[in-house]
């Protein structure tokens, strides 16, 4: 009976914590006609200049192995999950990553305020959870800052190259999950 339930709470809480978690943003996951699931690297917006496609494909590498790196019993997680169990240091040295890797190279593409803003909105929510034992551990897992501050940059470059004059091609790559204005409905999505 144990087992029953054990089963069933962890397909509910996938479910639910599947919903509130960004998109990977290295990876595009799709299913064959086998029910396998195959994973590819996810195209860069075209339209980009090379220091916008350096520093994105960057930035998405690193926010998927800090995110979504590993597989923890079905779960991604990634290595801010095992850096933050360690109480204090783990949160400080998480979000010392968190900025580091991704936030501070997004600057280097003179992004606006308001996107940085978000970006480290996203970080500090993600240390706020830190530095609540166990449970918040949990939470940050799901979170994602490092994902939710990738697709926020990649909406932002594609909009910017919408702006430069490829404007269809830049909404058929922009990030489906974070809405228009460069994430002011959320970076919210599914897997």
């Amino acid at each position: 009976m144990s087992a029953i339930a054990e089963t069933a709470a962890r397909k509910i809480l996938k479910g639910k914590a599947a919903q509130y978690q960004p998109t990977d943003p290295y990876y595009d996951y799709t299913v064959n006609e086998r029910g396998k699931t195959k994973k590819q690297k996810r195209p860069l917006p075209p339209g980009l200049t090379k220091q916008e496609e350096k520093i994105l494909r960057k930035v998405r590498k690193r926010a998927h192995y800090l995110d979504k790196g590993m597989n923890l019993c079905g779960f991604r997680v990634g290595w801010t999950f095992w850096i933050g169990i360690i109480p204090g240091l783990g949160d400080v040295v998480d979000a010392t990553l968190n900025y580091t890797l991704v936030v501070a190279p997004a600057r280097k593409l003179d992004i606006p305020q308001s996107l940085l803003s978000k970006m480290l909105v996203n970080n500090a929510v993600s240390a706020g959870l830190g530095f609540v034992p166990v449970a918040g551990d949990i939470a940050l897992a799901a979170w994602k800052a490092n994902s939710r501050n990738a697709h926020l940059l990649e909406a932002y470059l594609a909009q910017l190259v919408g702006e430069r004059g490829g404007a269809d091609i830049a909404v058929a790559h922009a990030p489906a999950h974070v809405g228009k204005g460069y994430g002011a409905t959320g970076s919210t999505g599914t897997r």
